[in-house]
C-alpha cells in the first residue's frame, strides 16, 4: 500500500503530536453534557401492579371456575336470569358504568398521548389480555346466569381496566409535569 508525503510524515512525528492535552475544563463540560440514564421505576412498578391484578383475576377465575365444576348445569340463559336476577341487573348496571367511565378515561388518554402512540398500544396489549379474562367469564356466565362469583368476577375486570387507565393517566401527567420543569430549568441556564 502507497502512503502520500502527509501521512509518512504524520507517522515519523507522531511523538510530537501526541504532546498536547486538551484543558481540563473541556472534559468537565462534556461530562455535564452526558445524559444521567436513570431507571423508570415507575413504570416497573406499574408494570407489576398489572402483573399483580392480572394474576389475582387468574385465580379468583379459577376458584370459579372449580366451584362451577361442582354445581349442577341451570340452563337459563342471561337473558331470562336477567329479569329474575338482582345481580344480573347490578351486571348491567356496572357495564353501563364502567364501560363510560374507560371510554371517557381512553378519549383523554389519547388526547395527552397523540405524540406518543406507544402509551396508547401498551393499553391496548394490556386490554387485549383483559378482554380474554372477560369473554371467558360471559362463558361462564351462560353456563350458570345466577352465579354471583362470575358476575363479581366481571365487574372486577372492569375496575381493573379503569384502574390501569387512571394510574396510566397519573404516569402521563407527571411526565408532562417533570418535562415542562426540565424545560424551564434549561431555558433558565441558557439565558
Amino acid at each position: 500500500m502507497k502512503t502520500d508525503k502527509l501521512e509518512q510524515f504524520i507517522i515519523a512525528n507522531r511523538k510530537e503530536f501526541d504532546t498536547s492535552e486538551p484543558d481540563p475544563a473541556i472534559w468537565e463540560r462534556i461530562e455535564k453534557r452526558r445524559p444521567i440514564l436513570s431507571i423508570g421505576w415507575q413504570g416497573i412498578a406499574w408494570r407489576a401492579a398489572v402483573v399483580v391484578m392480572i394474576f389475582g383475576l387468574s385465580w379468583v377465575l379459577n376458584d370459579i371456575t372449580d366451584k362451577k365444576s361442582n354445581q349442577l348445569f341451570s340452563g337459563a340463559s342471561i337473558e331470562i336470569a336477567a329479569e329474575k336476577s338482582p345481580m344480573m341487573e347490578a351486571l348491567f348496571e356496572a357495564e353501563f358504568y364502567y364501560s363510560s367511565q374507560i371510554n371517557n378515561k381512553k378519549e383523554l388518554i389519547i388526547l395527552l398521548t397523540q405524540n406518543r402512540p406507544e402509551i396508547l398500544q401498551e393499553i391496548d396489549l394490556e386490554f387485549v389480555e383483559l378482554d380474554k379474562i372477560y369473554e371467558e367469564l360471559k362463558e361462564d356466565l351462560k353456563d350458570n346466569a345466577d352465579n354471583e362469583e362470575v358476575i363479581e368476577a366481571m365487574i372486577l375486570n372492569y375496575r381493573l381496566k379503569l384502574g390501569l387507565l387512571e394510574e396510566m393517566l397519573n404516569l402521563i401527567k407527571q411526565s408532562d409535569n417533570t418535562e415542562k420543569n426540565d424545560t424551564y430549568e434549561n431555558s433558565e441556564f441558557q439565558i
